[in-house]
């Protein structure tokens, strides 16, 4: 099939992720009880550095934390904001405590300009990731201006709002009017973007439709129209890789698509056309959706990549990465589709690769990356794998018609 661009009354129950939906099945049960080791894994495993900072992930063969991640930072700032909205007292005082020392690492210690965040902590930067340190992504930015947005909300910070304006307007300076969004400003230590091997992080792509989350939270909390015209500008620059079929284009020179940043740009529609009542965003997204979970195989697993071959035959790569796996069953929930087959597959496969190791505590309850892009198996503990699996399985699990299936300024 040939595809073309176009421009185009519940219950609930209280528990130690506070106010939960009441259940749709039996399912629900183990979807809980697992997003609850997750919670406690980020919490309690050591994941979390004493500078305040997250660490990538737990790498169980070496047994160590490789780098301090800005990114993944800003993404346990919102989820914390999320936790502590959702009911429970004690996991509240825990979760904005923790996120309190995120804020003030990512303030002073990875800021080298104001608005700006180095991408790791270069000191334990190694291999293929040390040439990232310097680099002021602004997809990390983004991600962090939710969190800070989140945190001044959920906690009156006054850093929090101080470095969210300074983050928004740094980002206003690299989006242009269009909505295309630069990857990085070039500086000696960087490098220019152009200049990178090519990936579709390291390019101008449908993935920068995340930052409008940020963005529209700012917007909200200062009534300033620029951060918001902004967000619209972005999610409507995605559309314009958007195919009928529903499929977001990660890389336009092959016509393919890699499941992560195709999900970022319908998690960005979801939530910047719920903030701004753009039903046709929304709409995007839920075709983007539907795209996924129809991708989905029998195991569980949504394509790690994606493309038509010269004669329109499917060449899909399902080396598992698991942050995928999560981010499709979490936009299932979304738009009600929770309960389909593909959805409760996305389920399975999810809670199977949650790590059990009662003598790991650094790595219980964590969940694993998944493989290389090369197949090769990557069983580490990993936060932001950790954190979407928490959020997607908590509201999977509850009843969706007719209710707010969560503050879009949480979507982590």
């Amino acid at each position: 099939m040939s595809e073309t661009t176009t421009g185009t009354g519940t219950t609930t129950a209280r528990g130690p992720l506070g106010v939960v939906p009441r259940p749709r099945t039996s399912r629900a049960v183990p979807a809980l009880e697992a997003a609850r080791r997750g919670v406690r894994w980020l919490h309690e495993s050591g994941i979390q550095s004493p500078t305040g900072g997250y660490h990538s992930w737990f790498d169980r063969t070496a047994e160590v934390y490789p780098f301090e991640y800005s990114e993944v930072t800003g993404y346990q700032v919102t989820l914390a904001a999320w936790l502590a909205a959702r009911g429970d007292l004690t996991l509240r005082e825990v979760a904005l405590g923790d996120a309190e020392r995120a804020v003030q690492w990512l303030a002073e210690a990875v800021q080298p300009v104001p608005g700006a965040f180095r991408c790791l902590d270069a000191s334990a930067a190694v291999g293929r990731f040390a040439g990232k340190a310097d680099r002021l992504y602004t997809f990390d930015a983004g991600i962090i201006l939710q969190g800070l947005v989140a945190h001044h909300v959920a906690t009156g910070s006054e850093l929090a709002r101080r470095t969210a304006v300074d983050t928004g307007e740094w980002l206003l300076g690299l989006v242009d009017a269009a909505g295309v969004v630069q990857p990085w400003p070039a500086t000696a230590e960087a490098g220019r973007w152009q200049d990178a091997p090519g990936d579709w992080s390291t390019r101008p792509g449908v993935h920068h439709a995340k930052i409008g989350i940020g963005l529209a939270a700012l917007g909200d909390l200062t009534g300033d129209e620029r951060y918001t015209r902004a967000a619209v500008a972005v999610c409507e620059d995605a559309l314009k890789l958007q195919l009928p079929s529903g499929r977001f284009v990660t890389n336009p020179d092959a016509g393919t698509t890699n499941i992560h940043p195709h999900c970022y740009a319908a998690e960005a529609l979801w939530a910047v056309g719920t903030a701004t009542d753009r039903e046709d965003l929304v709409e995007a997204s839920e075709r983007a959706t539907l795209w996924a979970l129809a991708a989905t195989d029998r195991h569980g697993l949504p394509p790690r990549r994606y493309g038509l071959d010269a004669d329109g035959s499917i060449v899909a790569v399902r080396h598992p990465r698991v942050d995928g796996v999560a981010q499709v069953l979490r936009l299932a929930a979304l738009h009600s589709a929770h309960g389909t087959h593909a959805a409760q597959r996305l389920l399975t496969a999810l809670l199977e690769r949650q790590v059990h190791a009662p003598g790991e505590p650094r790595a219980d309850g964590g969940f694993a990356f998944g493989a290389g892009t090369d197949g090769t198996p990557l069983p580490h503990a990993n936060v932001w794998v950790t954190a979407f699996a928490v959020q997607a399985l908590v509201l999977a699990a509850g009843e969706r018609r007719g209710t707010a299936v969560l503050d879009w300024r949480h979507l982590v």
